[in-house]
């Protein structure tokens, strides 16, 4: 008697896959006819399956012929229009819910709206085809506005890192990436507090780029100055500078005003005007000058080179009236879009040197002054401890 009861468990399973079988293919367009409707039924019968078995593998099968439809529209990561509508047909055609359809694709549709979001970060500029194409998918995958933050878990602060890395690297952050950066904020459910220290970072940017477009500081200092002049920088350097014979490391302080820069120590004093200056190397822990004359011509180590390299470049541009012009070598450095993409996929948005996330930075390997490229070959990501404690030498 149990060898009889086991053989009618593995017919009746035998049965319901049958059933199961029959059933995808019927749902495979979304309709159900009514001869189809009859097959089922009669089906049921001859197999005798209770009808709620019946129910629980029409429903499987229903569930699983939509989740083969989303997978296949987001084969290329997107959602079309005519993709929306045949999903939307057949949503209804199947009888789930939108609360039904996102329990039946949940992860699916977290990976891809993660994936569309860095894909929107990473463009940079938030056009109308992107929220289009945003709007779409949430709007597919039954995606709420109240969703995205529970959906961007774990996601959120990488996906704001990478906006922020991308948009201040060149010192210049546009309207439209302002934009975008508030816009990520609200999607991302990101507070206050969390994005606070980005927008540090984009402060000291964009006060970087006002010094270089002549927007200098004016700096308190006990030193005396000429009649007329304004101080833009004063404070301890180490001046590093070479002979035909020997290299040789000063101590002191550096001065820098609307008509001279001046380097003060008791064994080394240095003062020209920036008209002097023909190029500006800006190096992880220095800034490199190049004179007209040995005078002045050397490494200047300072607490923050990129604050000299800005105050500089400002003082000698309006110095030499190229305040329309890009004067320093600093703002060839630009790596082009597409190459700080491939950088942060290869280096998985962390330091390559102590795998930080926060503070990165986009590092010339071989130096810039040194003849490095802008090309992924030559582009690393750095922090901002590494990269400062880095020596630009090859």
């Amino acid at each position: 008697m149990a060898g009889c009861g086991i053989e009618r468990a593995e017919a009746d399973i035998v049965a319901e896959e049958f059933y199961g079988g029959y059933c995808q293919k019927v749902f495979s367009d979304g309709v159900v006819s009514e001869d189809e409707r009859r097959t089922m039924d009669r089906l049921t019968t001859a197999l005798e399956i209770p009808s709620e078995v019946a129910s629980s593998v029409e429903g499987k099968a229903r569930n699983a012929q939509y989740h083969r439809a989303v997978s296949s529209a987001l084969g290329d990561g997107r959602i079309s229009q005519d993709e929306l509508e045949e999903l939307e047909s057949l949503r209804r055609s199947l009888g789930i819910s939108r609360k039904e359809s996102l329990a039946l694709t949940e992860d699916m549709s977290r990976d891809a709206y993660v994936a569309e979001m860095r894909r929107l970060v990473r463009n940079g500029r938030f056009t109308p085809e992107l929220r289009d194409d945003l709007a779409r998918l949430k709007l597919a995958l039954a995606i709420s506005d109240a969703d995205t933050p529970l959906f961007l878990a774990g996601h959120a602060t990488d996906l704001y890192r990478e906006c922020i890395t991308m948009a201040i690297q060149d010192g210049v952050v546009t309207p439209e990436e302002h934009q975008m950066l508030k816009w990520l904020q609200a999607e991302t459910g990101l507070s206050e507090p969390d994005v606070a220290p980005f927008w540090k970072e984009i402060r000291d940017a964009e006060r970087r780029e006002g010094y270089r477009n002549g927007d200098l500081p004016n700096v308190r200092t006990s030193k005396l100055l000429e009649g007329g002049e304004t101080c833009h920088w004063d404070g301890p350097c180490v001046y590093r500078y070479e002979t035909p014979k020997s290299e040789f490391r000063v101590d002191g302080e550096l001065l820098i005003t609307g008509k001279r820069v001046v380097f003060l120590s008791p064994t080394k004093s240095v003062s020209f005007p920036p008209s002097k200056i023909l190029d500006l190397n800006l190096y992880s822990d220095c800034l490199e000058v190049k004179a007209s004359s040995r005078q002045g011509t050397g490494h200047y180590f300072v607490t923050d080179p990129r604050e000299l390299d800005a105050v500089l470049t400002g003082v000698v541009r309006k110095h030499k009236y190229l305040l329309s012009e890009d004067y320093s070598s600093s703002r060839t450095r630009h790596i082009p879009d597409e190459v700080k993409r491939e950088v942060w996929d290869r280096d998985g948005g962390r330091c390559v040197r102590c795998s930080a996330t926060d503070y990165l930075e986009f590092d010339h390997i071989i130096p810039h002054a040194r003849g490095g490229a802008n090309t992924v070959g030559n582009v690393q990501l750095l922090c901002r401890r590494c990269n400062n404690l880095k020596r630009d030498r090859i």
